[in-house]
């Protein structure tokens, strides 16, 4: 989803008007109606404060993910998967599993300067598995954040002494 049309929903969704999104973002109304209409660019600076000014997960989703330089997964929009949880589960459940079947079926005992060109092949489709499971669980996460009004940011800000404790990260 474009960063504009991110802005829009998630503008929509909190019942915001432009007036009040330029306020909160310190832009002017006309910017905000560009970038929703996509007739200006959605300026990096501009995405970062509104990612720290509104806990929105779905708009985080479509903003980290366009920003990210393809690093991140985007918001699924499809026809082939419904937005809505109980489909999003069902979707990340199948895609977390067909990545740990594939994982299971792939050696990484092997130094990357000694594997196969075949063994190479297998590895990538094992990242192809990983990266379907992260934008699975992303969705999930989003939509679960949303509908049932838990702060993701607030989520995540809980986990890192757990992480820390476990040595995961510093």
């Amino acid at each position: 989803m474009k960063p504009g049309q991110a802005l829009k929903e998630m503008r929509n969704g909190l019942g915001l008007t432009q007036d009040a999104v330029a306020n909160d973002l310190n832009i002017s109304k006309q910017s905000v109606s560009h970038y929703e209409s996509e007739r200006r660019t959605f300026q990096e600076d501009v995405a970062r404060e509104s990612l720290k000014t509104y806990d929105d997960p779905v708009y985080a989703l479509s903003i980290i993910s366009e920003f990210s330089g393809g690093y991140t997964a985007p918001k699924i929009n499809g026809r082939a998967l419904e937005w809505h949880r109980l489909s999003l589960e069902e979707f990340a459940i199948r895609e977390v599993n067909e990545a740990v079947s594939i994982l299971n079926q792939v050696s990484l005992i092997k130094s990357p300067n000694e594997t196969s060109a075949e063994e190479k092949e297998r590895i990538a489709e094992a990242i192809d598995e990983i990266l379907d499971a992260e934008m699975a669980l992303s969705n999930l996460k989003a939509i679960l954040g949303k509908e049932y009004r838990i702060s993701i940011k607030e989520r995540v800000k809980k986990r890192k002494p757990v992480w820390k404790s476990r040595g995961w990260i510093e």
